[in-house]
């Protein structure tokens, strides 16, 4: 009876936790994935504009009439479809973003109905400590219980912090793969400088487009971990400082791309995803510490329970 009593706390004190997180989560995505749709409409008129400024440059209007006779059409043509190009970038940025949101939204959503009874499931088993705490023919005392509820506490934190260390986890890998990608721009847009020719060039974009594909990675995984973060933040009081690790996805898509056909922007982007690898590292440092605190917690409650019963045998 006490084996199956405990573990079934144990169990219901995880779910009321992650019926909780499950629906914080829940609540959060929605007011992203509000903020994501705004932007995508804001983008797509802006895109539609810089296509028509594009268009208007490239066709016999007076506009490009004008750049033509100041000697200037080219230059003002590349300034417009960079402009497009970052456009573009952005809009399409959005796009993935509502996807990865929406098919986010739904995981929790299937998530959460297995768990939504755990509050009535943790009120029979108040009532059943109650009774067995008053049955003389029972091992259970209030010290006991106190003890099983600390223990089923504890391993519940810890499933929130190994859940906060994964996600930080999978955001560190997906940086690095796009510090490699970027990385090798780099290599071949130093060999572009020096007269490397068409191939240098393809390859530079090539690793370019890859290196966009991996920040894009790497910004959903970010914001996974953001939220893991704040998680902890809420409940455990943590000294984890969360803010800011968005501004990362900000600084790519925000113009930075167009420009990377330039050397210098392309060791920027280099340097600045560096800086938030160290970032990240430092953060599932901190938190592997007070993992690791709270596991000795768990270890020494166990151990003065185990006593606890045998005591009373």
């Amino acid at each position: 009876m006490f084996t199956d009593l405990n573990q079934e706390l144990l169990e219901v004190k995880d779910n009321l936790r992650k019926k909780a997180k499950y629906e914080e989560h829940i609540e959060r995505l929605n007011t992203y994935l509000e903020e994501e749709k705004r932007k995508k409409i804001q983008l797509e008129s802006l895109l539609e504009k810089e296509e028509d400024d594009v268009a208007r440059l490239e066709g016999f209007t007076l506009t490009s009439v004008f750049y033509s006779m100041i000697g200037k059409k080219l230059e003002k043509l590349d300034q417009e479809q960079k402009e497009a190009l970052a456009a573009k970038l952005k809009y399409t940025e959005a796009v993935e973003t509502i996807q990865d949101v929406e098919q986010e939204l739904a995981e929790f959503q299937a998530l959460l109905a297995p768990v939504a009874n755990a509050p009535i499931r943790y009120e029979k088993i108040i009532r059943e400590k109650e009774k067995l705490i008053h049955d003389s023919n029972s091992v259970w005392s209030v010290k006991l219980f106190d003890l099983a509820d600390k223990e089923a506490d504890l391993q519940t934190n810890l499933n929130e912090y190994d859940e906060a260390i994964d996600a930080g986890q999978l955001a560190l890998h997906a940086l690095e793969r796009a510090l490699s990608s970027l990385d090798s721009a780099k290599g071949w847009s130093t060999f572009d400088m020096f007269g490397g020719g068409m191939v240098s060039t393809a390859m530079k974009h090539s690793r370019l487009d890859e290196a966009k594909k991996h920040i894009h990675q790497a910004q959903n995984k970010l914001r996974v971990f953001q939220d893991e973060l704040l998680d902890i933040k809420h409940h455990f009081d943590s000294t984890i400082e969360v803010g800011g690790m968005l501004t990362f996805a900000d600084y790519f898509f925000d113009g930075l791309i167009v420009d990377w056909m330039v050397h210098g922007k392309i060791t920027e982007s280099y340097d600045q995803t560096s800086q938030i690898i160290g970032r990240v590292s430092r953060l599932l440092g901190s938190l592997k510490g007070q993992r690791d605190q709270m596991e000795e917690e768990l270890l020494s409650v166990k151990e003065e329970k185990k006593n606890l019963l045998e005591s009373s045998n």
